[in-house]
């Protein structure tokens, strides 16, 4: 496997010694597991793309909240916009992987597609203004 492809599928090994208490995590633990910043976390809440339960004033993460997080932090990696996300992950399973799911696959080709066609344009752009400026200079 290409290892550039092995470092976006590779969220975050676990830090030793976190363990679920009572078979959750609180959003620090969370955090160290993914290698992502509690207010990273805190933002894809609010972007509703993950939905923690509370117990009292506490955020709670269950395994299938440590898995909906990696796909998230997988999928943002691969340049797929938030809106785009939440589409993928309501079409799979909650503790399903993200890249072993057949229609987020086919929408993965769609964004990939997105991406050259706006790669396509970037390099339109550089050499229309590349030209551009060789007149202004010669």
């Amino acid at each position: 496997m290409d290892t550039q492809f092995e470092e976006i599928l590779t969220v975050s090994t676990p830090e030793p010694g976190i363990q679920p208490q009572d078979g959750f995590l609180f959003i620090g633990e969370l955090a160290k597991l993914t290698g992502t910043d509690p207010k990273t976390i805190r933002f894809y809440e609010r972007a509703e793309l993950i939905s923690p339960p509370r117990h009292g004033r506490f955020r709670t993460y269950l395994a299938s909240d440590v898995r909906r997080l990696k796909n998230v932090l997988i999928l943002r990696k691969l340049g797929v916009p938030i809106a785009q996300i939440r589409q993928i992950l309501g079409v799979i399973a909650v503790d399903t992987d993200v890249l072993a799911s057949d229609k987020a696959v086919n929408m993965l080709r769609h964004h990939l597609e997105t991406l050259r066609e706006k790669q396509a344009e970037i390099s339109h752009q550089i050499e229309q203004t590349s030209t551009a400026l060789h007149r202004l200079v010669a």
